[in-house]
């Protein structure tokens, strides 16, 4: 990493790793784990957390950049934002990614924990852009927060409005978001949208200008029909280790759980926590303290998890396609 007078203070963890990378702040911070290749980065202070990683990308700002635990900033990624730049605990920034434009003294751009934005997405920051945890926001994706081109002493339109894009939210492939709008919680969007107005809270919407399709229902499953989506995720999840991870296994079923033996470990979905082995990683929807005590388990209902083990991890990352984020499990790299 190059030198530079422009920096006065400097911590950076012996187990971090900075290669080829310029880095220009008044204070860095890269905590332990965290990785940067190839990176150019300037800001007021620069704060990177742990075991983030962080791969040829610029990342600009005249105040703070905060990137959280865990973070993965990938290829040819540019993110600029005058006040500030914050991004949450296990957020993806996928490649191609470029979050900037004409810039002000408001331009802000704050990501929560948990969050997606995929490849080739455009995100404005000529005023602030707020989004939630947990939000997914899919590839070619374009979020304005100002519009204007014509004259508008001539009459013509023009607009300068943050964004809000709140928890749980699912923006899908190529839609379009506009000035001003709030996309409320649990919001669900059809593939491309255009976002003129601002959404309610649990909804379908779609169109262009995008509708409220539908709202929401009440959800919540029984437990027999979250039974049987367990046991398809479990069964989908042997085939993919059978065939892509190419880890040999066996399965053994009964109507109360599903064991899926490894050479040397055992993956266990089990309601009923009856003949449980000694090196089991068990799921469940909840967990008895008793057994989180004696097990590596990862729990479900409350996305929390405990476990070092190879194949609990590999089953963890497996679960994010089906939107279940388990929080608080180191993950694999």
């Amino acid at each position: 990493m190059p030198n530079s007078d422009f920096t006065i203070k400097k911590e950076i963890s012996r187990s971090a790793e900075v290669i080829d990378s310029n880095l220009q702040s008044k204070h860095i911070v890269i905590e332990s784990g965290a990785k940067l290749r190839h990176v150019d980065i300037k800001a007021k202070k620069l704060l990177v957390r742990s075991n983030s990683n962080l791969t040829d990308c610029k990342i600009f700002s005249d105040g703070i950049i905060d990137i959280g635990n865990d973070v993965i900033i990938k290829e040819h990624t540019v993110i600029n934002a005058f006040k500030s730049i914050s991004i949450g605990p296990r957020t993806i920034i996928d490649r191609d990614v470029f979050v900037g434009g004409m810039q002000s003294e408001k331009s802000q751009i704050r990501v929560g924990s948990d969050c997606v934005i995929l490849f080739r997405s455009y995100l404005n920051t000529t005023r602030k852009i707020l989004i939630g945890n947990g939000v997914g926001i899919g590839g070619y994706c374009l979020i304005f927060t100002h519009s204007a081109w014509q004259n508008v002493l001539d009459g013509n339109p023009y607009k300068f409005a943050d964004v809000k894009i709140k928890d749980n939210a699912w923006i899908p492939w190529n839609v379009t978001v506009l000035p001003g709008v709030i996309i409320n919680q649990d919001v669900t969007v059809g593939s491309g949208s255009v976002i003129t107005k601002s959404l309610p809270t649990s909804v379908f919407a779609a169109g262009v200008p995008a509708k409220v399709i539908q709202k929401k229902d009440d959800r919540r499953l029984s437990i027999d029909r979250k039974h049987a989506i367990a046991l398809e995720i479990l069964s989908e999840f042997r085939e993919y280790a059978l065939h892509y991870l190419k880890l040999k296994n066996v399965v053994i079923k009964n109507s109360y759980s599903f064991a899926i033996s490894f050479q040397s470990k055992r993956l266990i979905y089990t309601l009923d926590f009856q003949s449980l082995k000694e090196d089991d990683v068990i799921i469940s929807f909840r967990v008895p303290p008793k057994i989180k005590h004696r097990y590596d388990w990862i729990e479900l209902d409350t996305l929390d998890a405990k476990t070092n083990e190879n194949i609990g991890k590999h089953f963890i990352v497996f679960l994010r396609r089906y939107g279940i984020k388990i929080k608080k499990s180191s993950m694999l790299p």
